[in-house]
């Protein structure tokens, strides 16, 4: 595996992440718990946004 293949691994696994606390959240049976719910997928969101970034400039440097 290289750089290139592990980004997009981890890009994979933040989205499924994001997506399951999501899930999760609507699900939830208290406001508290949706919550904290709802900024950990947005904490996934971000990790996904970095590691979009990271991608992009590695195509850049052509690898």
């Amino acid at each position: 595996m290289n750089i290139r293949e592990a980004i997009e691994l981890a890009i994979e696994a933040e989205t499924k992440a994001k997506e399951r606390y999501l899930e999760l959240s609507q699900i939830a049976e208290d406001q508290e718990t949706r919550l904290m719910l709802e900024q950990i997928a947005k904490e996934e969101e971000s990790h996904y946004k970095r590691l979009v970034e990271r991608l992009k400039a590695i195509k850049l440097m052509g690898k």
